[in-house]
């Protein structure tokens, strides 16, 4: 069984109906509905709230005129987490609260569950390239750092994107079952699991663990023992916030990888497969809370963007330099202003 018979490319290609000796469902499983309000309120509410926390910054991303190799993958991952949260929060939540199974709607949770994979897989890639990012802003004689040269980098974007095309129409999709609130290759039909394992995602999945895992504890050691402790409060704090950050990333998304990975070839109890659940959600949705509060470069741009001028005014929030030397009371503490740029290279996600 060819992994193509059961893609979105044959469902696209045969007037949207899926291949009937893996998809086909009993009709008695159309009748079963096991509602989960409770977890489903939890990821529709959530699901909302990080992505009205991440629109704003991916809008800052793209009106802004920076173009680095860095700040383009950041871009490109606001994307791949967005549509990712629409899956694993927004749809889930409404699927747990309504009950409904990869049976009930089988075009929708198809289509849906492939757009989630492909989203995982091009965002676990753009997560390993953030990770190289990092390791070599701290050292830059770091061996993988010619994948940011002009040349080499657009192709590397160019891999991206075929991957997660590939990802999305061309490999087995995630099917939503109520049952556990989580998504599984296995429709749940009756049939022998193993028919349905996903290789590639696998293969993914390890990867990036071991690839982010490494990478990060590389970081954290230039940080710690290569770097060495510095008298500047500054720097105390960016070299503090990087290893929170660093520690807070890898963990989602190796907890995320290695349970989803183990759910597939192994019958998980119910709680372990909610945590793999919450570990995909916030694998995306830290990003957006790592914008906001560690980066104040895109913090002072969206609040610039979202909070009217009069407010600004009113309420002494001045963001930007422009506004700091047009109000009169701030010019005598021109050294104390917090300036603004929406050009953001890795180095700036956690300026203090």
């Amino acid at each position: 069984m060819s992994d193509i018979q059961m893609s979105m490319a044959y469902m696209v290609t045969h007037s949207f109906k899926l291949y009937p000796e893996m998809y086909q469902c009993p009709e008695s499983m159309r009748m079963v509905r096991t509602k989960r309000p409770v977890l489903g309120t939890y990821f529709l509410v959530s699901g909302l709230f990080l992505i009205t926390l991440y629109t704003p910054c991916f809008i800052v991303m793209v009106r802004s005129k920076c173009r680095v190799p860095a700040f383009q993958v950041m871009l490109i991952l606001a994307v791949f987490d967005l549509l990712s949260l629409s899956v694993n929060s927004v749809i889930t939540g409404v699927l747990d609260i309504m009950g409904a199974s990869f049976c009930h709607y089988p075009i929708f949770i198809f289509t849906a569950g492939a757009i989630g994979k492909g989203s995982w897989m091009g965002g676990c890639v753009a997560c390993i390239l953030l990770a190289v990012d990092r390791c070599v802003e701290v050292n830059a004689k770091f061996k993988l750092g010619f994948l940011f040269r002009k040349k080499v980098f657009r192709v590397v974007m160019v891999l991206m994107i075929v991957y997660w095309i590939y990802s999305c129409t061309l490999t087995k999709p995630l099917l939503f079952t109520a049952e556990y609130s989580s998504w599984f290759f296995d429709p749940k039909i009756g049939k022998e699991p193993t028919l349905y394992h996903s290789i590639d995602h696998t293969i993914n999945n390890l990867v990036v663990s071991l690839a982010t895992t490494s990478l990060y504890i590389y970081l954290c050691y230039h940080l710690i023992y290569k770097i060495g402790y510095s008298t500047s409060m500054w720097l105390y704090r960016s070299k503090q916030q990087i290893i929170m950050q660093a520690v807070i990333l890898c963990t989602f998304h190796a907890v995320a990888a290695y349970i989803y990975v183990y759910m597939q070839f192994v019958s998980s109890p119910p709680w372990l497969i909610i945590i793999g659940q919450l570990a995909w959600q916030w694998s995306n949705g830290c990003f957006c809370v790592a914008y906001l509060t560690l980066n104040q470069a895109i913090r002072n741009a969206v609040v610039r963007m979202i909070v009217p001028k009069k407010l600004r005014e009113r309420f002494d929030l001045h963001i930007g330099i422009d506004e700091h030397l047009r109000n009169p009371d701030q010019q005598d503490r021109v050294t104390a202003i917090n300036t603004i740029s929406t050009c953001v290279k890795m180095d700036n996600l956690v300026s203090p």
